[in-house]
Parts: structure tokens; C-alpha cells; sequence
């Protein structure tokens, strides 16, 4: 591992700026795409989540295997390939197919995808030291977030009249990312080969893993967390058109605020988590998201939702940034990628579950006002839940390479 330069931040963050574009269009565009083919709120809710259901049970076999095998271009950068049938999709989607093949999209390229990003997220403790991944995740997340914000500028403008060159630019985006962070990012070699075997015993190996009892009691936080946020994030351009009155062309513009608050403290969050306390620092920004989604929920003009939003962008930059930061400090690098895909796979099940859940709450109530009101809750559960968990790093020795700063 190695106190890496920012030129290694950028060509890493390529492929951050492609899931950037990516999970944008699910959380400010897939929604009003799926209702025009007459879809319910439930099942918007959940196919209008970047979360696959099956590829996040996958996500710790592959990360499991990823700890473990040798190929020619590295342990984690196969599996990027995965992005190609993600790229294809989008692809599909611009000549705006029959419904059977929107579904059959929105499942095989989020599966794809969940896949891809374990591995690409496990590069980060790979090769960078704990002292410094908050501000390089920082860096990371702020490239995301500005490509995001483009998007919501081009949908903004060109949605309800060329939606496909929307659709070109999530394609391109994701492709021309990642083929930069293949290239550019070096795996460095593992540092232990003492990575134990699978188990082939269902029950010993889940002990193994609920070992790490730390490690566990912070992915149930964030499973709270992930819950709340991804049952909301369907909803927003949408709440702002039926609840607000907002045309649906300027509700990509209540993202954009949350957007841009949430990349100018990117980089801020990061480093003070790295030089504060990534638990302390991220403690105080999920309590002030929780209690700021609960205030959302009661807006009733435009100019109140700008205001909130911008400030829960602020809060939602810190645990966004430092979540995962903060649990590779949590886990032996030995066992990084198979730890970290458990952690995907709980983080990711929640999401879409929330969407669901959420989007069933909004059906029954009649408003969707009921899906910020649930969603603040469970934040604020994650927040308590946080407040149990003990920060010990337990990974290797660290060292520091010839690829300084």
C-alpha cells in the first residue's frame, strides 16, 4: 500500500465518474422512464434502484474469490469486465424496447454491475494506506458526484426531448471510466498468502465471518442507513412533480442541489475523517441527515426543498465518503474483498428493499410524503446502532512503497 498521488486518484476516479452517471439516472431518471410503461410504485421503487437483488448475493463469492486468485491482469480487475453487458443495456434502452426488455435490463445490468463494483471498491484499501482513504475516497466520490451532476444537466435539458442521448451518455460514461481505471490503476501484490480456504460448512464459515463482531454491528448500522436512503432516492424528482407541483423537467434540479452540496464537502468530509475520527465525524453527519429527510418531508414549496436538500447534501457527504473507509479498518486485509463483499451484499439487499417497502408505504398512504418520513427513521436508526460499534484496526503491518507522493 502506498501514499498514492492525485494523478492515481483521477485515473481511479474514472471509473467512480462512470457509476456516477449510472446511479444517477436510476435515482433522478429510471423512475419517470418506468411509469411511462405504466409500472406501479412498488416495482418502481425497486427496478429504480441501481441494487440487484441476485448480484448482491453473489457480492461475497466474488469477493471471496477475488482474495484469492492470480491472473496475468491482477485478483480484482477481471471482474471490471462485467461493465460491458451494463454498457450494452443502456444501449438497449435508448430505442425504448418493449417492457419485457426494460425488465430484463434494469435486472441483468444492475446484477452485472454490483459485481463489478466490489471489486472495484477493494482497490481502494489494496493499495492505499487507512491514514489516507478517506481524503482519496473523498477525491473518488467528488468525480462521481460531478459526473452525476452533468447527467441531471442533460436530462434537465434533453429528457422529454431526446431521452437517448441520456442514455448515450450513462453508456459512454461507464465504458471510457472504467477502461481508464483498468489501465491505470496497478494491483499491487497481496501482501499475506495466508488468505484461509473456503468452508465448505455453511455454519463454521458464517461463525468466521460473524467473528469480526465490530465489523458486523457496523454493517447493521449501515444496513438502517442504506435502507432509508435507498427508499428515498427513487422518489425525489417525482415528489417534487406530485407534491410539490414542480415540472417534471426542473425536478432534476432538486437533485442538483443535493448533488453539488454533497460534491463541494466530498473532499472536506474525507479529510476530516481521516485526521478527526472517521466514526466520530460520520456519527455527526447521519444524525443531522436523519433529522434533515424528517424536516423534508413536511416542505411544501420549492424554495423550502432547495434549502433542505442543499443542507442534507452537506450530511449525506460524510457518511458517503467514510462508510467504507471506516470498515476496512474493521476487517483483516487478508480477508478484504470476501469481508467487503458481505458488507456490499447487506448494504445493497437494503436499498432496493427500501425502495419497495417505501414505495408500498406511498401507495397505501396516497402521498409520497410517507416515504420520507420512513426513510428519516431509519437513518436515525442506523445513527444509534453506529453508536455501539468499537473502532479497532486489526488489518497488517502497513508500508509504504516507492510510489509516493
Amino acid at each position: 500500500m502506498r501514499r498514492v498521488s492525485f494523478r492515481w486518484m483521477l485515473g481511479y476516479g474514472a471509473g467512480r465518474a462512470g457509476l456516477g452517471m449510472h446511479d444517477i439516472f436510476f435515482n433522478a431518471v429510471a423512475g419517470f422512464f418506468l411509469v411511462s410503461y405504466g409500472l406501479p410504485n412498488w416495482a418502481v421503487g425497486f427496478l429504480a434502484n441501481e441494487r440487484s437483488f441476485v448480484g448482491s448475493v453473489l457480492q461475497p463469492v466474488v469477493g471471496a474469490v477475488s482474495d484469492r486468485i492470480r491472473t496475468p491482469i491482477g485478483r480484482r480487475k477481471p471482474f471490471l469486465l462485467l461493465i460491458a453487458p451494463v454498457v450494452v443495456g443502456f444501449l438497449v434502452l435508448m430505442t425504448r424496447p418493449e417492457g419485457w426488455v426494460v425488465i430484463a435490463v434494469f435486472l441483468v445490468g444492475p446484477l452485472c454491475l454490483s459485481i463489478a463494483v466490489v471489486a472495484y471498491e477493494v482497490l481502494l484499501p489494496d493499495c492505499v494506506v487507512p491514514e489516507r482513504r478517506g481524503t482519496v475516497n473523498g477525491v473518488n466520490r467528488m468525480l462521481g458526484f460531478m459526473s452525476g451532476m452533468g447527467l441531471l444537466v442533460l436530462a434537465w435539458r434533453l429528457w422529454e426531448a431526446q431521452p437517448s442521448i441520456v442514455f448515450l451518455a450513462v453508456a459512454g460514461s461507464l465504458a471510457v471510466g472504467f477502461l481508464i481505471t483498468f489501465v491505470a490503476v496497478h494491483e499491487p501484490e497481496p501482501r499475506t498468502r495466508t488468505t484461509p480456504p473456503l468452508r465448505l460448512d455453511p455454519a463454521i464459515y458464517l461463525r468466521g465471518v460473524l467473528a469480526h463482531r465490530e465489523a458486523a454491528k457496523y454493517v447493521g448500522s449501515y444496513f438502517l442507513f442504506w435502507f432509508g436512503i435507498g427508499g428515498i432516492t427513487p422518489f425525489v424528482t417525482r415528489f417534487g412533480n406530485e407534491e410539490l407541483g414542480i415540472p417534471v423537467s426542473e425536478t432534476f434540479l432538486l437533485l442538483v442541489v443535493v448533488i453539488v452540496a454533497t460534491l463541494l464537502f466530498s473532499v472536506p468530509s474525507g479529510w476530516l475523517g481521516d485526521h478527526v475520527g472517521k466514526k466520530v465525524v460520520t456519527s455527526w453527519g447521519i444524525a443531522a441527515f436523519g433529522i434533515l429527510i424528517l424536516v423534508g418531508s413536511q416542505v411544501g414549496s420549492m424554495t423550502q426543498a432547495v434549502v433542505v436538500l442543499g443542507a442534507a447534501g452537506v450530511a449525506q457527504a460524510v457518511p458517503t465518503v467514510l462508510a467504507y473507509p471506516l470498515f476496512t479498518e474493521l476487517v483483516p486485509s487478508r480477508r478484504m474483498g470476501e469481508l467487503s463483499g458481505w458488507s456490499a451484499m447487506v448494504w445493497s439487499l437494503a436499498q432496493p428493499l427500501g425502495a419497495t417497502v417505501f414505495g408500498a408505504m406511498a401507495d397505501l398512504a396516497g402521498t409520497l410524503r410517507a416515504v420520507f418520513l420512513g426513510g428519516g427513521a431509519a437513518v436515525l436508526l442506523s445513527w444509534a446502532v453506529l453508536q455501539t460499534v468499537r473502532v479497532e484496526r486489526i488489518g497488517e503491518v502497513l508500508t509504504v512503497d516507492g510510489d509516493a507522493e
